[in-house]
């Protein structure tokens, strides 16, 4: 029924938007201009409301075209009215820009044609889409706090340290202060920052670019996914975030009437990490041997959470495993979100702390020479 290659390692013309991930749905490239995912939603929202409301699907793309906040789209919706006008699949004319519109979406429009479902598979796109888009949000703006206080604490230790302690030092020096050891380790630490700060920067872009330099290499990237679900707090949410992105794929292509394995592969690939992506191959690969699904996932207890396996098999037995992604979906969007808040609300208070801390001990080694000067300028009282 799908239209996904049998191998799932084959090149496809659908990727992968990596860093909180979901399915891409924008690019760049000849053949489409770069479209926000907000634009992507808009427009696959009105036209189910339009088509399931009696417009045809042509009327419904040239009120598309109208849309001023979409002009920048214009000459794409264009084109895929035209070829819709002229008797092309609505499916094959969004395959003109394979940049925008991902293979995923593709090959479920295509199911929605032939079943003659396109408002509720338009419908079904979208909110797998707005979900996404949804929960990266709320990710980024839980993690937004913690990163500024970051930057904020960094900038501050890294001026008190490289100007306010060298200007005291000069000060002290002058008087003849006598120096206390925090003073004299925090002025090491400045003049070291003053003279070598090239080889800190220089350093840290090294590291950057290890990284990028990795995760471009197959092999490195591979390494990396798996290291990051090791770490001892992270990785649980790492594997949380994969699992979900996993099944919100699979259920969607599910609902649209692909079969399990037909939508492991393409579901597979909607996963950023590419650890969980080889174990998604390797259960799509046994279960074509004949393996159940439930079976599966218990063979991967490490990954999948036990009440996911469960929900599933009780899905096999009943008959209505597509359903079931339903419930399974909305239990990890909640995991995440509580995982989420429980790692931001640990993080918070153990950052202020740190950086108040830090603060703290440069003030004091700053002010302790001067309590001393002031002593010894006053030696009655």
């Amino acid at each position: 029924m799908g239209s996904f290659s049998a191998n799932p390692a084959l090149p496809q013309s659908g990727g992968i938007l990596h860093k909180l991930q979901s399915i891409k749905i924008g690019g760049g490239g000849k053949n489409g201009a770069r479209m926000k995912k907000r634009d992507m939603v808009f427009i696959l929202r009105n036209l189910s409301i339009l088509v399931a409301n009696g417009l045809s699907l042509p009327r419904s793309l040239e009120t598309m075209v109208k849309e001023k906040s979409l002009r920048k789209h214009q000459a794409m919706l264009e084109t895929i009215k035209r070829r819709v006008e002229n008797g092309d699949a609505f499916s094959d004319a969004l395959a003109l820009f394979p940049d925008t519109f991902s293979e995923i979406i593709i090959s479920q429009i295509r199911v929605g044609e032939k079943g003659g479902t396109i408002p509720a598979t338009l419908e079904r796109v979208m909110l797998q889409l707005e979900n996404a888009d949804n929960m990266r949000s709320k990710i980024i703006k839980k993690l937004a706090y913690p990163f500024m206080l970051i930057v904020a604490g960094a900038g501050s230790i890294t001026f008190m340290l490289t100007y306010v302690i060298p200007t005291f030092q000069t000060i002290y020096e002058e008087n003849g202060a006598k120096l206390p050891a925090v003073t004299e380790l925090l002025i090491a630490f400045g003049e070291f920052a003053t003279s070598y700060g090239w080889l800190i920067v220089l350093a840290m872009v090294a590291m950057v670019a290890s990284i990028v330099y990795t995760r471009r290499v197959p092999a490195g990237r591979m390494w990396m996914d798996t290291w990051l679900l090791k770490l001892p707090v992270l990785g649980q949410w790492f594997k949380n975030i994969a699992v979900l992105q996993f099944m919100e794929v699979l259920g969607n292509l599910m609902e649209s009437g692909f079969t399990v394995v037909e939508a492991l592969g393409a579901s597979g690939k909607s996963v950023g990490n590419r650890c969980v992506r080889k174990s998604i191959y390797d259960m799509r690969e046994a279960m074509m041997r004949g393996e159940k699904f439930s079976n599966e996932l218990q063979r991967n207890e490490e990954l999948f959470p036990p009440v996911v396996t469960q929900l599933v098999i009780v899905g096999e037995q009943t008959g209505t495993l597509a359903k079931t992604t339903e419930h399974i979906r909305a239990h990890l969007r909640r995991e995440v979100e509580t995982y989420t808040n429980a790692m931001v609300g640990t993080i918070e208070p153990v950052m202020t702390i740190g950086l108040a801390s830090a603060i703290g001990l440069i003030l004091l080694a700053i002010y302790l020479p001067m309590f001393d000067m002031i002593g010894a300028m006053n030696p009655e009282g």
